[in-house]
């Protein structure tokens, strides 16, 4: 060893400290991986961080318009049950007639014929019970006791069958309304089934029309409606909700409803087209931030946050939006908390770790 030299035994060459480097490189890229791999296959080092937002109940301040066709209350075609020669013609298109009326009276003397024989036959019958109660037991047999009394029961019989059918030739209105024109004159020759007048009680006119699946949930028997002529749109008439569809279409994805407007002065007419307005005013529902609305093959959804830090699914049908909020229908009550940011790649069940809101 030369002078001033200290001994080398314990250095380390810089090939071992490159080793070392490398050695150490290799384990953070292994660690690295490691982790990579994990997020890959859907296991989060931790639980993913969100931010949660209030669920609101607000007042539902929506307006559904739509336009329908009315039609009156109740509405027939006024038919004959039996063919005949008209005799009488007792109405005048276009007027006011009451249950019960008589509207038009065919040719009746067969059948009034048949009423007078069924009587004579009825009498006849009755008279005989009446003969045999008098006489004593022994002389009447209790045979013909009950001939007697079944014969009066067929007698009976056949007068109201030929009342019914005298009846029946004289076609009357089912019930109070409004009745159509007719062509009919006396001596007119019709058939069974054939057309004599419309006749439409207009105390009430009902419109149907469709709302959308959005609102379905929220249209209720009862509800006020507001209904104006197409032809006068400034002429309003209010009404209320009368029926309501139990199944929403496929197709329009709409669902049918059937409004009452009260028509006490008959100045509304059957057939006409009707704007109406359905003013949802009054009635509740949960709002939420529309960056918590999710969506999949399922539909629309939510994530909840539960008392342990979870996250739970809850199904919505979106009702309105107003700016960044939606208005939905939904299992939700005031102050629940729904994932706001960070929902998109959470599973039911999933711990989360809440974040202030920024």
């Amino acid at each position: 060893m030369k002078r001033g030299m200290l001994p080398m035994k314990n250095a380390r060459t810089p090939a071992a400290i490159t080793l070392m480097l490398a050695a150490m490189l290799g384990i953070l890229t292994i660690t690295a991986s490691t982790a990579d791999a994990q997020r890959r296959r859907g296991r989060p080092v931790g639980p993913p961080p969100v931010t949660l937002a209030d669920v609101q109940i607000v007042p539902i301040n929506e307006r559904v318009a739509a336009v329908g066709s009315g039609r009156a209350r109740r509405q027939v075609t006024i038919a004959t049950q039996h063919a005949g020669i008209v005799e009488k013609v007792l109405f005048e298109g276009g007027k006011m007639v009451e249950a019960g009326q008589p509207l038009v009276q065919l040719h009746a003397e067969t059948e009034q014929i048949a009423v007078e024989t069924a009587e004579a036959q009825r009498a006849q019958a009755a008279d005989a019970v009446e003969r045999l109660k008098q006489l004593n037991e022994g002389v009447v047999t209790r045979v013909a006791r009950s001939e007697a009394d079944t014969a009066l029961k067929v007698a009976d019989a056949a007068l109201r069958r030929a009342r019914e059918e005298l009846g029946r030739m004289t076609i009357r209105a089912p019930f109070a309304g409004i009745v159509g024109l007719t062509n009919l004159q006396i001596g007119d020759y019709i058939a069974a089934g054939t057309p004599i007048a419309t006749l439409d009680d207009r105390t009430a006119i009902l419109v149907e029309f469709s709302v959308p699946e959005s609102v379905a949930t929220l249209i209720k028997t009862g509800l006020p409606v507001r209904a104006s002529l197409v032809t006068r749109a400034g002429q309003i008439f209010e009404g209320a909700i009368d029926a309501v569809g139990t199944r929403i279409d496929p197709d329009t994805r709409t669902l049918a409803v059937r409004a009452a407007i009260p028509n006490p002065t008959l100045v509304l007419i059957p057939g006409s087209t009707f704007s109406i307005s359905v003013n949802l005013v009054g009635q509740k529902a949960p709002q939420v931030p529309g960056l918590a609305v999710q969506w999949d093959r399922r539909g629309a959804y939510v994530w909840r946050m539960t008392a342990d830090n979870k996250v739970e699914r809850v199904n919505i049908a979106i009702i309105s939006r107003t700016g960044d909020r939606v208005m939905v229908d939904a299992k939700l009550n005031a102050g629940d908390k729904v994932i706001y940011e960070g929902g998109d790649q959470l599973s039911a069940g999933q711990t989360v770790q809440p974040q202030p809101a920024s």
